[in-house]
């Protein structure tokens, strides 16, 4: 017996049609616009990476490290590929790679591209999701993790969203994080045989996770923990400070939140993340990384950056009812022919219109010019250009109102101008 497999996406994978594709295409053109604006430069990477450049730089205990990376095996091959879980990782091994300590610095990148994690669906979190991710590379100056944000906030702003707030906290330098975990420790200690399964492992292998446990169970813990920020040597609590200080100027809002402490090991002194009040989960999240390239590419190279979640934020924008559409602009020009000897016309006018800057419809299947009228007036569309046989032999258009219903012959040499005088 046969059975017929259903054709459908993968599980945690979406289709974008119609009007969420057009919102999407929309808001990649706003985040370009806006990147470059600010002084970063567009960077592509490759979809897959080697397995070293995530499992060097994420930590070896780190959930995407674990338990979500896809890996890509093929025989023969000794190296291990995997799809691309984050963007931060593969920026650094591409600064190494294509020789940008030779360029201006610090190096100011962009990227919108796709990221893989094999973890459960959630709101807005698919297994193949999309970032608009900023790194600011080769700098240690604070100001530029306040750029980061600042970049982002202001990005917010001009959609008019206020109802949100940026976290923010300092993991300071690794002798602060080593102070810190055996506070930790020690704090947990009396409750570890509570504590979830995932986060009696966190306890051996990365304490510092315990914080960011999401089990309803384990949350009241949290509340009386140890605050890292009393850990701090006093350059990362100077390093700290300034952040905050130009948020303020800025009038960002900002909370502290001693709790936050992001789920790679590369970060350090600065982390944030931000939430609207109507999503429980971070719309943007990013942080120093001053340690990352030591890890990959053997030498210092400290950065900062952030990525917003693209799906999650098209959440947020429908929730506001804010429209992002590319094709915002609606068509007001409808091309239609009468007989087949007037297609090849129809066909060279809608040529000359659309390299004339007008945005203009068709649909050249339909043979019947009633047919193709009732399309043109079901979108809407104020005028309609009708070519027929007599048309054709006298190189000339009808222009129709499709509102009022009058119509006019014009000379095919003369449209554009007409058009142009009635602004379409």
């Amino acid at each position: 017996m046969k059975f017929k497999i259903a054709i459908q996406t993968p599980k945690g994978t979406h289709d974008l049609v119609k009007r969420d594709a057009d919102a999407f295409l929309g808001l990649i053109n706003e985040f370009s616009k806006h990147s470059i604006l600010w002084g970063f430069e567009y960077i592509r990477t490759p979809t897959i990476e080697y397995e070293q450049v995530f499992t060097a730089s994420l930590g070896a205990v780190s959930d995407v490290v674990e338990k979500e990376m896809f890996y890509i095996k093929r025989k023969g091959e000794k190296a291990n590929y995997v799809l691309r879980p984050e963007g931060t990782a593969a920026i650094v091994r591409a600064y190494f790679q294509n020789g940008m300590h030779s360029w201006t610095q610090p190096v100011q990148l962009f990227y919108i591209a796709p990221m893989f994690r094999y973890e459960k669906p959630q709101a807005g979190r698919y297994r193949e999701h999309y970032q608009w991710g900023l790194e600011i590379l080769n700098t240690e100056d604070p100001i530029y993790d306040a750029k980061i944000i600042l970049t982002f906030d202001r990005f917010l702003k001009k959609f008019k969203l206020s109802d949100y707030v940026v976290r923010i906290n300092s993991l300071g330098c690794s002798s602060d994080r080593e102070r810190y975990k055996k506070a930790l420790k020690k704090y947990y200690r009396k409750y570890l045989k509570n504590l979830c399964v995932d986060c009696k492992r966190r306890y051996e292998v990365n304490p510092l996770r315990l914080l960011d446990c999401k089990v309803e169970s384990d949350q009241k813990y949290k509340q009386n923990a140890p605050s890292i920020l009393d850990y701090l040597c006093n350059d990362c609590e100077k390093h700290f400070n300034s952040v905050l200080e130009y948020l303020e100027s800025l009038e960002i809002n900002y909370e502290l939140d001693s709790n936050l402490v992001r789920g790679f090991d590369y970060y350090s002194k600065t982390v944030f993340e931000v939430y609207f009040t109507e999503m429980p989960v971070a719309i943007i999240s990013g942080g120093r990384y001053d340690n990352l390239g030591k890890l990959l590419g053997s030498r210092n190279l400290p950065g900062v950056g952030g990525a917003l979640g693209v799906e999650r934020f098209l959440e947020i924008l429908k929730l506001h009812a804010i429209d992002v559409s590319f094709s915002k602009s609606r068509p007001k020009i409808f091309i239609a022919y009468v007989t087949d000897k007037a297609k090849s016309y129809a066909l060279s006018v809608y040529d000359m219109l659309l390299r004339n800057n007008f945005f203009v419809l068709e649909n050249f299947n339909k043979t019947n010019l009633s047919s193709q009228l009732e399309i043109a007036n079901k979108l809407g569309i104020k005028y309609c250009i009708i070519i027929g046989h007599q048309e054709l032999g006298t190189k000339s258009v009808i222009l129709k109102n499709m509102q009022d219903g009058s119509q006019e012959t014009i000379p095919l040499n003369l449209l554009i101008e007409e058009l142009k005088s009635r602004k379409i």
